[in-house]
């Protein structure tokens, strides 16, 4: 392993030194230890089927500059010495790593593979993969100077026709790299698609919310990113498929930004004003980093991180960890752009830290996915914890909501008024009977229900109303306008209402008018319950009024946590409640 990290930890310092220095001209010499060809200066490039020279003395860089400007076929020849001892030592392999549309190898004039199909259009052009092995059959080599000539077209990839790999080595030593380049990409994914499930579960458990659903498809644009990752370095993936290797990794990072912009919307409740602006300084921002290359992780997250700054001040108090997660994802995007760890000797001290330190950018969304996930989780508990005592605050509710229709003077008036009648009325004395008789039974069924059909409601306060009638020896109505009769609410909300309706807006034998009406709203639905009475407070029944609220509010609360108002108010002809519930009933 200490072997293996030597070498690993020499390649690394190797590729920094050859990729930030020029190069001599000097024909390299291969001793054993892996070298990358086209970072020297060694390289000359011609085009087109008859070989014309462009260029000589030139490494990756030069090359690349060059061959992006036109779609064409295209040869470039390089020369490396081996001596005829380090020839037959050791397997000696050639990695190609490129974004290259497509390439054919050839050593000392030998065909050693072909990568896709070279072509001299897109239509005869076939791509071929990101990254190819193949070991080199000692009879190609020889002792000295060794040619190679890699033949190769770009019609499918004008722009990105660049070399990152043309080395030579032993296995041992070309593997490592990819290995250790794929243990972070391999982990991350296996982090995002956890966070995947667990907010699809949140979205389709918590009321569907759509910030759930942002969340889980931003992790699969990550998931899916580090997948191609992973596929890259192991040769799998090709260099072009629907988009070369760039455009693809920036589409997907521009869509992972574009979901966080959505995300910061609904977590701060933002206006769709401010989102369209947020969208409209997103474009602006990803146009030129498209355009001209810029590091579009860093340029949109800066945005995002723009976004949830606003969206503090706009909502100060409000959810911390988006905006803790943005910062975090903006210092890992600068410190991994502008390589300001790998100069340091801790990097190489374990492949793991190894490959996620080449992964920073990607690492910011590692910390941002488990902060939410923990955030969600700290506020599953609070409201778990909330509605546990909702749920004994109802219950106590439910007993003296119960206590409250059997209490004595309810009796006491049902029963005398049942005296005067059973003389003087004895059929009105009998609709009574039946009335309380089917009242108490509707009671007794509903009390036992946390949600009943909105049309047991209704019967239940139709009943009420009759024996109120027969004791006020007045008319009380109930009209109802909307409802279909079969959505599902708590028990006896509108029944209290008309109890309070009647006790606070109506005095001797005064007739009284109800009015239930439905409503849709932009987010849910709306009840309105209307009397034709007038404010009379009477002492002695303020505490049962508050009692009454307070238990329509816990089962409110108890039926859709936070997504509800009440409401109530004298309005032009008499009084109106109005219940608002957020979510289709």
């Amino acid at each position: 392993m200490k072997t293996l990290l030597l070498h690993f930890l020499t390649l690394l310092l190797g590729l920094v030194v050859h990729h930030s220095h020029a190069q001599s001209d000097v024909v390299p010499t291969y001793k054993g230890d892996e070298i990358d060809l086209t970072t020297f200066k060694v390289a000359t490039l011609y085009k087109g089927a008859d070989k014309r020279l462009v260029a000589q003395r030139l490494n990756i860089t030069g090359i690349a500059d060059l061959v992006r400007l036109e779609s064409n076929q295209w040869h470039i020849t390089v020369a490396f010495n081996a001596s005829k001892a380090v020839i037959d030592e050791r397997d000696i392999w050639l990695q190609l790593r490129s974004n290259i549309s497509a390439a054919e190898i050839h050593i000392n004039g030998h065909h050693l593979f072909s990568n896709g199909i070279v072509g001299t259009s897109k239509l005869n052009e076939t791509t071929g993969r990101s990254m190819v092995r193949q070991f080199i059959p000692r009879a190609y080599l020889v002792d000295g100077r060794n040619n190679l000539t890699v033949r190769f077209s770009n019609f499918h990839h004008q722009h990105g026709a660049l070399f990152r790999d043309l080395s030579i080595g032993n296995l041992t030593e070309l593997s490592l790299y990819s290995n250790v380049m794929s243990i972070a990409p391999l982990v991350f994914s296996g982090i995002f698609l956890f966070a995947i499930f667990v907010n699809l579960a949140l979205y389709f458990s918590l009321n569907r919310k759509k910030v759930f659903a942002l969340l889980a498809t931003t992790f699969l644009f990550n998931f899916v990113l580090m997948a191609i990752e992973t596929m890259y370095w192991n040769g799998l993936l090709n260099t072009v498929t629907l988009a070369d290797s760039y455009t693809l990794r920036r589409t997907i990072e521009a869509l992972i930004y574009f979901c966080l912009i959505g995300i910061i919307h609904f977590e701060f409740e933002l206006t769709t004003k401010h989102l369209l602006g947020a969208i409209t300084l997103f474009a602006a921002a990803l146009l030129p980093a498209m355009l001209f290359r810029w590091p579009a992780a860093l340029v949109l997250g800066v945005v995002a991180l723009g976004f949830a700054v606003f969206g503090m001040i706009k909502k100060p108090g409000t959810n911390h960890v988006i905006l803790a997660s943005l910062l975090i994802i903006t210092l890992f995007n600068v410190l991994d752009e502008f390589n300001l760890i790998e100069q340091y000797d801790f990097v190489f001290s374990h492949p793991l830290v190894t490959s996620v330190v080449f992964k920073l950018d990607n690492l910011g969304m590692i910390v941002f996915a488990l902060l939410m996930i923990f955030s969600s989780a700290k506020n599953i508990w609070n409201k778990t914890q909330a509605l546990n005592q909702t749920q004994l605050k109802l219950a106590k509710l439910e007993y003296q909501f119960v206590q409250k229709h059997i209490q004595p003077h309810f009796l006491m008036n049902s029963l005398m008024s049942l005296q005067q009648l059973v003389n003087k009325d004895p059929e009105t004395a009998g609709e009574m009977i039946e009335a309380l008789s089917e009242e108490f039974h509707l009671l007794t069924i509903m009390s036992k229900q946390k949600l009943v059909p909105i049309q047991q409601e209704i019967d239940m306060c139709h009943t009420h109303l009759k024996i109120m009638s027969i004791q006020q020896r007045a008319q009380y109505q109930l009209k109802v306008q909307g409802i279909n009769g079969d959505e599902q609410i708590p028990p006896a909300i509108f029944h209290t209402l008309v109890e309070n309706g009647i006790t606070h807006g109506y005095s001797g034998n005064e007739s009284a008018a109800f009015l239930l009406t439905k409503e849709s709203t932009a987010t849910g639905m709306s009840y309105k319950l209307f009397n034709n009475g007038k404010v009379t407070p009477r002492s002695g029944k303020k505490e049962s009024a508050g009692s009454g609220l307070n238990y329509i509010k816990a089962q409110l609360e108890a039926w859709r946590p936070g997504q509800w108002t009440l409401t109530a108010g004298e309005v032009e002809g008499g009084w109106e409640t109005v219940i608002k519930v957020n979510e289709t009933i």
